[in-house]
């Protein structure tokens, strides 16, 4: 008996043991919820591919305070929870699934061990008092997406999904996630009801593929003055009368992205390339989502474009440039 009874104590200091270790996480260190709209409508082909971004968000910053909230705690990592209260993944349906870009890079729930993603904060234990001093507040940037769950589908028309509300993400520590109300941050996405499937995709093409600058006299470079514009052309061909139009997000490659508008060549930071959609000279920004064609049944839509090229400095960087951007589309 004595043997048995130390087993069931050492049992049940496991047990509490593990419940000692939790975290508690606030946006501004006391706000226990956030929402994000999606207040638009969304189209979706059913042709397209599994894992097809279907929507992108805005860029993110908010500030976050994490604490161990419970004495006797032993050292952990803080976690980055993907759809927290979605366990079987199955309250969007078949179809749909949200997405994080965390650290540079997309992530769904469906790729990742235990649908979540390990953060570099850590904490070294609490192992009496109050913890709330060892708190640490740290940045968190991201960007939610939705992606296609289903291969492509032929015949689907209508909602993707009934649900206009959806836990997106949470932060908590290992040992998993505290559901009690206000305990943890949590972002909630609202109005992914508004997704809708159509009978037929768009194709877009470019002319001409690559805009070509040509040679630059490097005489004269002066910061903000515009050395060559070249036109060139995005066409949008669909295949049947459906109501939709198309959303462009522009991603830089081998580039970065300054003032949010222009492109900087990673060999040569002296030049800046910009976008501007015509007749209107309407500039066009990068890792932002824009119109590229209003919502209309029209089979054919073509939209002409001028890249600008000018100076970012007073001395020229003299050799060859490149710099590219990926297009991301959306049906709306």
């Amino acid at each position: 008996m004595k043997k048995i009874y130390q087993l069931v104590c050492l049992t049940l200091l496991l047990v509490l043991a593990q419940k000692s270790y939790a975290l508690a996480c606030k946006k501004d260190g006391t706000q226990a919820a956030d929402v994000i709209m999606i207040n638009t409508s969304i189209a979706v082909s059913n042709a397209l591919p599994k894992d097809t971004v279907l929507w992108r968000s805005d860029n993110y910053s908010i500030s976050m305070t994490c604490w161990q909230d419970r004495a006797g705690a032993g050292g952990e990592y803080v976690y980055f929870y993907l759809s927290p209260r979605d366990p079987g993944l199955t309250q969007l349906g078949p179809d749909l699934e949200v997405g994080i870009h965390l650290n540079g890079t997309d992530l769904r729930c469906t790729q990742l061990a235990g649908c979540r993603v390990q953060l570099p904060i850590q904490f070294q234990g609490c192992p009496w008092g109050s913890c709330t001093s060892q708190a640490q507040t740290f940045p968190l940037n991201f960007n939610f997406f939705i992606s296609k769950k289903s291969p492509p589908s032929p015949g689907k028309e209508g909602p993707l999904t009934a649900v206009p509300t959806y836990p997106a993400f949470q932060l908590d520590g290992a040992g998993g996630m505290n559901t009690s109300p206000d305990s943890n941050f949590v972002m909630v996405l609202v109005g992914l009801n508004n997704m809708r499937y159509v009978s037929c995709s768009s194709s877009l093409s470019i002319s001409p593929k690559t805009v070509d600058f040509g040679s630059i006299n490097s005489t004269g470079a002066q910061a903000e003055k515009v050395i060559k514009e070249v036109p060139f052309s995005i066409t949008a061909l669909k295949t049947c009368n459906s109501v939709y139009g198309l959303n462009a997000y522009l991603k830089p490659v081998a580039a970065t992205v300054v003032d949010g508008y222009t492109l900087v060549p990673n060999n040569n930071t002296s030049v800046g390339i910009s976008l501007f959609k015509q007749p209107a000279r309407t500039a066009i920004p990068f890792n932002k989502e824009f119109t590229l064609v209003e919502r209309s049944s029209d089979q054919v839509v073509v939209n002409n474009f001028l890249a600008q090229l000018k100076w970012r400095t007073h001395q020229a960087i003299l050799g060859k440039f490149n710099a590219t951007a990926t297009i991301d589309v959306f049906y709306k």
